[in-house]
């Protein structure tokens, strides 16, 4: 069998990963936790002309900010999986096609699209949006309780779970990280291209975000997702739809034993009187102080009877 230009890494970088993983270790061969005044160096410029960037290339890297060279034409399906510390990632403008899954278990926050973008969708930003987007029915979440785990650690970290930042040209839209189904997908792209690429320098954001919360259907995506549109965005039809499940949110969150996100959500000041009196008692049974203290605030606002006693 012939020696390839990368037999020597597959010895010395990971061995157990597949021949896409080892064929990259020439790019981490460099930055792979390189140290500058005994600092890990985590914001990366590639000035190599690679043309791909292959499968779990930047798996573990402790990259957080990646900057690719025009150069790169292909970003293969898994590029930057498992880098659990790589938040922002922008991309050349010689991009000409995107495989699936390109940040699966990784925490990507941002992506920084400088392609010009024409008067059509252009079929590269497609593969894109596949590639960072999945469907609802791959992800398993356990039927048999609502947990709202993504939205909890949003709460308590201020750090999107569920939504991510397309940026081009100076304008962001916030995209989900899951839908419904790839049937959404064109919704997806026609959305993005009116935001990205119109001459029109005030696009309209409730439609494109009342557009997103239309593409997924699972409670607990859609309740996250939500969380970020309104918190971050300030989407009026993420709040009403916060407001119209507030109870049921609360509820979950109070059931979880969870006093920090109860309480942060509980603050929003999203809850009427009716989900209020159906939360305390439960978040008095769980004993959430915190919570409690909000609860009590709120119903002041809207002048409800507070309880005699409480078992705080």
């Amino acid at each position: 069998m012939p020696k390839t230009d990368n037999e020597d890494f597959k010895t010395t970088y990971r061995p157990p990963y597949p021949v896409d993983a080892s064929a990259c270790a020439k790019i981490l061969n460099k930055y792979y936790d390189v140290k500058k005044d005994d600092e890990i160096v985590d914001v990366v410029t590639l000035t190599e002309p690679y043309n791909v960037i292959k499968s779990y290339a930047f798996d573990s890297c402790h990259v957080k900010e990646l900057t690719l060279p025009d150069t790169v034409a292909r970003l293969n399906h898994f590029a930057f999986a498992d880098c659990k510390t790589l938040k922002k990632i922008t991309l050349g403008k010689g991009i000409e096609k995107c495989g699936e899954d390109l940040t699966f278990r990784s925490n990507v926050q941002e992506i920084v699209w400088t392609k010009p973008i024409g008067e059509d969708v252009d079929e590269t930003l497609s593969s894109l949006l596949y590639g960072l987007i999945q469907e609802e029915s791959t992800i398993f979440y356990r039927t048999d309780e609502i947990q709202l785990s993504k939205g909890k650690i949003f709460l308590q970290t201020g750090e999107a779970q569920q939504t991510f930042l397309l940026t081009y040209n100076g304008r962001s839209i916030r995209l989900p990280k899951c839908i419904n189904n790839y049937i959404n997908m064109f919704v997806i792209q026609d959305m993005v291209h009116a935001a990205l690429a119109s001459d029109t320098k005030e696009i309209s954001q409730s439609l494109s975000y009342r557009l997103i919360l239309g593409t997924m259907q699972d409670f607990q995506n859609k309740v996250s997702v939500a969380l970020e549109l309104y918190i971050l965005e300030g989407s009026s039809d993420a709040k009403k739809y916060l407001q119209n499940n507030a109870a049921k949110i609360a509820e979950a969150f109070a059931e979880g034993e969870d006093d920090i996100a109860l309480s942060k959500f509980v603050s929003l000041g999203l809850m009427d009187a009716e989900a209020l009196l159906h939360t305390l008692p439960i978040a008095q049974e769980k004993g959430l102080p915190t919570s409690i203290a909000y609860l009590l605030e709120e119903m002041r606002k809207y002048s409800l009877r507070l309880p005699d006693a409480l078992e705080i």
